[in-house]
């Protein structure tokens, strides 16, 4: 993992991420609670422990991490300047979790061509 070069130096040090979001639909006492409890980082403790996330907030530590790979991600994050969502996040499901991820994937194997990759991926969204 590292950053990506800035188009600029002024830009500092920019960071690729994907990401989850917690929303609320209903405005009740229980809901309220929840969120509020989503916005310390001991809530995010049972998936840093387990592996396969990083946590959002800024006073998450090291030491909560079950992985260190992943401690070592989470202290890029903190230092990173400007945040950029994966491409594949805000495009439509089908597209970004299917046909963009298998036609990118069968680029990189090599088992088709770029303009194949583009084509299959453009007829793909709805």
């Amino acid at each position: 993992f590292f950053y990506f070069p800035p188009v600029d130096p002024a830009y500092g040090k920019p960071f690729l991420v994907a990401g989850d979001m917690m929303v609320m639909f209903n405005d009740r006492p229980e809901v309220r609670a929840a969120m509020e409890y989503f916005t310390v980082p001991e809530s995010a403790l049972g998936w840093l422990e387990g592996g396969g996330a990083l946590a959002a907030h800024q006073t998450a530590t090291s030491d909560m991490y079950g992985v260190e790979l992943e401690a070592g991600i989470a202290e890029l994050v903190s230092e990173a300047t400007s945040f950029r969502f994966d491409g594949s996040d805000l495009m439509p499901g089908e597209v970004g979790a299917g046909s963009f991820w298998e036609q990118i994937s069968s680029y990189v194997a090599g088992s088709i061509d770029l303009d194949t990759a583009m084509q299959e991926i453009d007829a793909s969204w709805p």
